[in-house]
């Protein structure tokens, strides 16, 4: 049987029966083009990314315009909207800023793109998370029209979502109590349809790639913040029945990570972008934990400088890029990124070629690149 698949943040299929990728060819598909006051764009975290109407939409996320958190700097929730286009030999058109806004600052949803449009789900903005959901379409002109959808039973930030056909699934994320585990269905195409709620993932987690293949939904890597404010990074992989209605364990991915992105290629496999494997994030929380404690004014000040100096030099998050195969159940490596990986954004395919856009590509800093990821089947 053929599905018609979608991942987080979009998910579609490649039309071709039992191929598996051969390689990815990684190139810079176009860039964000500052918007109304912006003299560059620094690009944003976050973003509301996918599809409607062959149309590519990459809208509000946040950043820091002044300064780094650790430094003062004040989280900036966008509500500008970028729109592009390809020409007839499928290459990205320079975007244009829209005249058009979100209907307020949004970052940190779930965004998936669906036959009725791109469908965007919690995140959150200064107030907090949310619990809207909202289906973004976009006309051939341009003009975008925003219909609201019933809301998700509690509102979260940094989760995970996915459709198969008309149903959209949402799963863990943050909500003002922690980390959820709750997973939710939502039937978009019949009007008036509410929320179901289906069986708890495993385990509560946020940052998490999911992405339905095979009859399955599948959520993977992801973290999990403690009451003591350290997270656990996880290297798990969860399949849910789309028939039996049950979660199980699968192979888990090679080395723990979150906050990286995904899709379903194929038939049978799933590619995971870059993420966070936990290495500075672990030792930040940890030093926030040791300030917090530090009852000693010299004491807390030479943490406090530690910290500085370790997000100062962060490193960046990894270029790897991983393949699972959901017939063999085997996780491996495939052609890495050739650029900065990006995380907290949405994969998405448009006419068969992977777009990852914009996203944080170190602590705090932002990227307005939107990478394009040419696919190669055996």
């Amino acid at each position: 049987m053929k599905y018609l698949l979608y991942s987080i943040f979009m998910m579609t299929t490649v039309n071709n029966i039992n191929a598996q990728v051969r390689n990815v060819q990684w190139s810079v598909a176009a860039v964000l083009p500052p918007a109304a006051g912006q003299p560059v764009q620094p690009g944003v975290a976050g973003p509301v990314a996918g599809i409607s109407n062959d149309i590519m939409i990459v809208a509000g996320g946040a950043n820091f315009p002044a300064a780094m958190p650790w430094n003062g700097g004040i989280k900036n929730y966008k509500q500008d909207i970028y729109i592009f286009r390809q020409d007839g030999k499928g290459n990205v058109l320079p975007g244009v800023v829209s005249r058009q806004t979100l209907p307020q600052p949004l970052a940190y949803s779930a965004n998936v793109s669906m036959p009725e449009g791109l469908i965007y789900a919690g995140g959150e903005n200064d107030h907090g998370p949310t619990d809207k959901v909202t289906l973004l379409t976009c006309n051939t002109a341009g003009e975008i029209t925003f219909t609201s959808l019933p809301s998700l039973p509690v509102a979260l930030t940094n989760l995970s979502g996915a459709c198969y056909q008309h149903t959209l699934y949402i799963a863990g994320g943050e909500s003002v109590n922690g980390p959820s585990a709750k997973f939710f269905s939502l039937d978009v195409s019949t009007p008036g349809t509410a929320w179901q709620t289906l069986a708890d993932i495993p385990v509560a987690v946020s940052h998490a790639v999911m992405a339905v293949q095979d009859g399955g939904v599948y959520l993977v890597g992801g973290r999990r913040k403690n009451s003591n404010g350290i997270s656990d990074i996880f290297n798990t992989t969860y399949r849910y029945d789309l028939h039996t209605k049950a979660w199980t364990r699968k192979n888990p991915l090679p080395y723990p990570v979150s906050a990286g992105t995904g899709l379903a290629v194929g038939d049978h496999e799933i590619l995971c972008f870059s993420g966070d494997k936990g290495a500075v994030f672990s030792k930040m929380e940890a030093l926030n934990a040791a300030i917090s404690a530090a009852t000693d004014a010299i004491r807390k000040e030479a943490l406090t400088n530690e910290k500085k100096a370790l997000l100062n030099t962060h490193p960046g998050f990894t270029k790897e890029v991983l393949l699972y195969n959901t017939t063999t159940g085997q996780w491996k490596a495939t052609n890495a990124l050739t650029m900065e990986g990006p995380v907290t954004t949405t994969a998405l395919l448009w006419n068969g070629v992977i777009m990852i856009p914009s996203g944080e590509i170190k602590a705090g800093v932002r990227t307005p690149v939107i990478i394009s990821g040419k696919l190669f089947f055996n």
